[in-house]
């Protein structure tokens, strides 16, 4: 799966929460790991991004997948990401996750 940089907030754009569109109209949101227990069932993940990646969607009707959980903090919950070449392009550090969203989920952050 190929990924395009939508935004973060690293200069390397990669080892800190981020939002990437992929090749097959979704999106992958790299967080801080957040335990699922409460989230869903097997295969799902959640992962908290700072309110600063994502500030249009404070305002935004609540919806599946998005849950506040103060007002640093957004969890967005889907699909863990498995797959290897992935990963290794997130590079991400110790404690952070990623899930794949559907664009429903973030449609705000749809590129012009």
């Amino acid at each position: 799966m190929g990924v395009v940089l939508v935004r973060g907030q690293c200069s390397n754009g990669r080892t800190c929460p981020n939002v990437n569109m992929t090749d097959h109209g979704t999106f992958v949101v790299q967080g801080y790991a957040w335990s699922s227990a409460h989230v869903g069932g097997v295969g799902t993940a959640a992962v908290a991004v700072p309110w600063s990646l994502v500030p249009e969607l404070r305002d935004a009707q609540p919806r599946a997948g998005l849950i506040t959980v103060d007002h640093e903090y957004l969890l967005v919950c889907g699909v863990a990401v498995t797959d290897p070449e992935l990963l290794a392009e997130l590079n991400m550090p110790h404690g952070e996750n990623a899930v794949e969203v559907s664009r429903s989920v973030l449609r705000e952050l749809e590129p012009c």
